[in-house]
């Protein structure tokens, strides 16, 4: 049975939700300043607004859920003549990733039953449209049998299903009526805008001008694909991935690197190509489909490519374990895919077949500052992850940064 005491879909009225953000609007809209407005059609306005506001509805993988345990435990039974008994149990933990608006979870739509899911919903840190749902199961001993637990965990899942089918509709329907209402609010603003600079038009006192922004715009990677406003500019911009886009995507490798970690068994099986799809995943989560796996690039074909605009913003290689000498031809790899506009890159490493993972950990500091191209090799993250500066292969001038990981999925195989 279920034990989790949270349950979903019950805390606060989706309609409520819905139509407050409708009445947000306008203030989006009036933030807008008055430069960009100039400089962007209403249409470039409206989808900036909007891809803003977008209400993305939760999906739910149960292909990739994973159960944890299965723990002995004592249970907390009430008996037929009321005094609390404690039997032999067996507690296990599914965990169901899921993508969407995380507070979505909270959120009644218009269509509910009788019966709400229970669950704990834990967002991703530092992206709230992607998560994991934990869900808490106990058992007599005596009932802890696999086509009882499968039945339950099929039930669960359905009934979830069908309330992420209900708040699907209803925010299908609310995003329709988001779109209409940017695009009406953008035209008053327009209306009330032409109307200030007809008058200024006419003044006798010439209007003080401000200075031309600077040229150097940062490639912008957004979760929910918002795409940045163009202000008037003399030159054409250059384009570099931002160090706070670059320290996302690290986060997101870094989390999951030590998810397949805590639950090496389920992970070890996969080869190099299945490592990095499932990586891959993860990161359109955040990204919204713009990672790619083994996209062609330059010299080569690289695991994983984010890309903004036909523009590269940051290019990754995935790789096993395979000795020192494998580590410099890896680099020397990466280095092959880069562009003069990739500086901000990262090499992932997983460890699946070699024992001794605190020796490897101790060679790889020494092994990157030996690279001919290699300027400086920092510590990171607790033994398992380095920021290495290199010169660039095709212009000694040009510094690339490379974050090194590497990911313990050693399993010692049972005899």
């Amino acid at each position: 049975m279920i034990v989790t005491d949270n349950y979903l879909f019950s805390k606060s009225d989706l309609f409520n939700v819905l139509r407050n953000q409708i009445s947000s609007v306008q203030n989006e809209v009036d933030s807008i300043s008055k430069d960009q407005f100039i400089s962007n059609s209403d249409d470039q306005i409206a989808e900036y607004i909007y891809s803003k506001m977008e209400i993305v509805p939760l999906v739910i993988y149960p292909d990739r859920a994973v159960l944890s345990g299965p723990r002995e435990i004592r249970l907390n039974r009430q008996h037929l003549f009321g005094h609390r008994i404690h039997p032999p149990g067996v507690e296990t933990e599914l965990s169901l990733p899921y993508t969407g608006e995380s507070d979505l979870w909270e959120c009644r739509p218009s269509s509910f039953s009788s019966v709400f899911p229970r669950g704990d919903v834990i967002p991703q840190r530092g992206n709230e449209q992607t998560g994991t749902l934990k869900i808490k199961f106990q058992y007599q001993q005596g009932d802890f049998q696999d086509d009882i637990v499968n039945q339950e965990i099929a039930e669960c899942i359905a009934s979830i299903n069908k309330y992420l089918g209900w708040i699907k509709r209803d925010v299908e329907a609310h995003n329709q009526q988001l779109k209409n209402e940017v695009l009406r609010s953008v035209k008053l603003r327009r209306e009330r805008l032409v109307g200030i600079l007809d008058v200024l038009k006419t003044l006798d006192i010439p209007i003080q001008k401000r200075d031309g922004v600077p040229n150097f715009t940062e490639l912008a990677i957004h979760r929910k694909h918002i795409e940045p406003l163009s202000s008037k500019q003399k030159t054409e911009p250059s384009y570099a991935i931002s160090d706070n886009n670059y320290n996302t995507i690290l986060d997101v490798i870094r989390h999951e690197g030590i998810t397949f970690e805590r639950t090496p068994k389920t992970y070890a099986v996969h080869n190099e190509e299945e490592l990095r799809d499932i990586l891959l995943a993860h990161l359109n989560g955040y990204f919204k489909g713009q990672a790619a796996g083994e996209t062609f690039r330059k010299k080569g074909k690289t695991d994983i490519l984010i890309e903004f605009e036909n523009r590269a913003a940051f290019v990754a290689e995935c790789k096993l374990w395979k000795g020192d000498k494998k580590l410099p031809e890896a680099i020397d790899q990466l280095l092959g895919y880069l562009t003069w506009r990739d500086v901000k890159s990262a090499l992932i490493i997983f460890d699946k077949d070699v024992a001794g993972f605190q020796k490897i950990q101790e060679k790889i500091p020494g092994i990157l500052r030996n690279h001919p191209n290699c300027l400086s090799v920092e510590a990171v993250q607790g033994g398992t992850e380095w920021k290495m500066v290199l010169r660039s292969q095709e212009d000694l001038d040009r510094l690339v940064t490379v974050q090194v990981f590497i990911f313990n999925l050693f399993v010692a195989k049972s005899s």
